[in-house]
């Protein structure tokens, strides 16, 4: 699992070379704990076929999908949290190889799949949302691929939200570094189409919220800024967001003097 885990982070920081070699030595790992083909080792093959597609190796990770997908129909038992997993691994693959339609289908699939297990606005169910908002933004759909990134920050922020003076579940380092490129990819979006938005407002925000919770304090403090500045100027300085991302912004600066 951890090996997985840094096989992840390694995605999210934008280095699918580093990667590979970890995600290969958790598949060994749990073929060698589980047994070749058993349901256990399949997070394993799915988190390989991620870095196989990052790392721009399509084939291999259409092999490691079929065996995971293979592990899959032999079990009846598999969860619905593994199922959505497994379709948006195939997501990511096929929208790598151009092919969106099928990328679309799979990627609903997993948010089916996820709300069955989590619910709709769980973190698990984030990714899933994201992935579709990237395929949309390939097909040049904006409309679609923004409401998606509404959808990230909403369910973000919900899940952030408690952290201003209360608890906040843990995230491991691989979640928290997803986190902040689906934040930081839909606030790129929203910037192309004017980012003076209430909506590149939330966006900033809610990745403030986020990087504060990881401990990157200044760029926090940054972003908070940003968003203060843009609720000021599009719902003024009265209203009630704007009140909250002010006192936000009052408590990261704090926490940067300390």
């Amino acid at each position: 699992a951890l090996c997985a885990d840094d096989a992840m982070q390694h995605l999210a920081e934008g280095s699918p070379l580093l990667a590979v070699p970890a995600a290969q030595f958790a598949v060994k790992l749990a073929d060698a704990i589980h047994g070749e083909g058993s349901l256990e080792a399949v997070p394993a093959r799915l988190c390989l076929s991620d870095a196989y597609v990052a790392a721009k190796y399509p084939q291999l990770a259409e092999d490691t999908l079929t065996a995971a997908n293979w592990a899959l129909l032999a079990r009846a038992r598999a969860s619905n949290a593994l199922r959505s997993r497994l379709r948006r691994s195939f997501g990511k693959l096929y929208a790598s190889q151009g092919r969106y339609e099928e990328a679309l289908r799979q990627l609903a699939d997993d948010i089916y799949h996820c709300s069955l297990e989590e619910g709709p606005e769980h973190l698990s169910a984030v990714g899933g949302y994201f992935e579709l908002a990237n395929v949309f933004s390939l097909l040049k759909r904006g409309d679609a691929a923004g409401a998606l990134d509404d959808k990230v920050v909403d369910c973000w922020n919900k899940y952030l939200l408690p952290g201003m003076g209360r608890s906040v579940p843990a995230l491991s380092a691989s979640q928290a570094a997803q986190g902040v490129e689906m934040l930081r990819a839909a606030l790129k979006r929203r910037e192309a189409t004017g980012g003076t938005h209430v909506g590149a407002g939330e966006a900033h925000y809610v990745l403030a919220l986020l990087l504060q919770h990881c401990g990157d304090r200044k760029p926090a403090k940054g972003h908070v800024r940003t968003a203060c500045q843009i609720y000021e100027s599009t719902l003024g300085a009265n209203h009630p967001r704007t009140v909250e991302v002010q006192e936000a912004r009052t408590r990261i600066e704090e926490s940067c003097q300390a």
